[in-house]
């Protein structure tokens, strides 16, 4: 077996890959992180994903699959959700990855209250590292996934948001899931730590 390439472009282990049922120099992968990334290698191609959607969903994308007609992507995630992505056709000037769109709302009033700028604050204890990222990857790929301005005051421990009503809640939800999942690695690492621990004293012990 030979290798004929290898690409980069996920920051955490890749969970799932689909090929393009029409186009096969095309495909799509996800990662643990919830980044979603589209490919066209091949002669044309490049070893740089064509497209990336960050924090396409809060946590690891375990499967996906393409409508046999190749315009919509399936991907299904551990924060227990299924989202649908249309894409233009691989090679083409299309335009961006994106959610497919959601009903219109025909009352002007209500449109207008949903698309105000309003800012929140969102309380991150000792995880201000983590949200921030090495040289601000993590808050700066969120921005850009989310629409929102965000900063961190580090000496209040706060997450500044400015963004719409819905926007900060998908902001609030994603970087929750960050936490949590941040906060049950560490509970397993102590675990694995403490289980480690008791064997060597186990050992110690039987053997004096």
């Amino acid at each position: 077996m030979k290798e004929l390439t290898s690409l980069r472009g996920h920051h955490k282990e890749v969970t799932a890959l689909a090929w393009h049922p029409l186009h096969e120099s095309a495909f799509a992968s996800g990662g643990m992180d919830g980044t979603l990334l589209f490919w066209e290698i091949g002669p044309k191609g490049s070893e740089e994903p064509a497209a990336r959607v960050p924090f396409a969903h809060d946590m690891a994308i375990w499967d996906m699959k393409w409508h046999p007609a190749g315009h919509l992507l399936a991907t299904g995630s551990n924060d227990r959700q299924t989202k649908f992505w249309a894409r233009s056709r691989p090679g083409s000037a299309g335009g961006a990855d994106r959610d497919m769109p959601a009903a219109e709302d025909d009352d002007d009033d209500d449109d207008d209250r949903a698309n105000e700028t309003v800012t929140d604050e969102m309380e991150l204890g000792n995880h201000v590292g983590i949200v921030i990222g090495r040289r601000g990857a993590t808050i700066i790929s969120m921005q850009r996934a989310t629409g929102t301005k965000m900063h961190v005051d580090q000496v209040r421990r706060v997450l500044e948001i400015e963004g719409t009503k819905k926007q900060i809640e998908t902001v609030k939800r994603r970087v929750g899931a960050l936490l949590d999942r941040v906060s049950n690695d560490s509970e397993q690492r102590q675990r694995e730590a403490a289980i480690g621990a008791g064997g060597v004293g186990n050992s110690s012990g039987f053997g004096s």
